[in-house]
């Protein structure tokens, strides 16, 4: 679930910038801001189970290839 610019954050954590995968720490109670690299608007929790090394998502689930 996206978390956007204006949003109160619900819980304390790590957020990911869905356009640039920068990372931010925010507390439950703060405002989100716009992404400080790239200006966009929209971030999710952080969740390094999914991510790779540069913090873009990985996949979920193995892609099926129709075997």
């Amino acid at each position: 679930m996206s978390e956007k610019t204006g949003e109160i954050v619900r819980e304390t954590a790590t957020y990911r910038c869905e356009n640039c995968n920068n990372h931010i720490k925010l507390a439950k109670g703060d405002l989100i801001p716009k992404c400080p690299v790239c200006g966009k608007e929209t971030f999710d929790i952080s969740n390094p189970r999914f991510e790779k090394r540069d913090g873009s998502l990985a996949p979920h689930e193995p892609e099926d290839d129709g075997t």
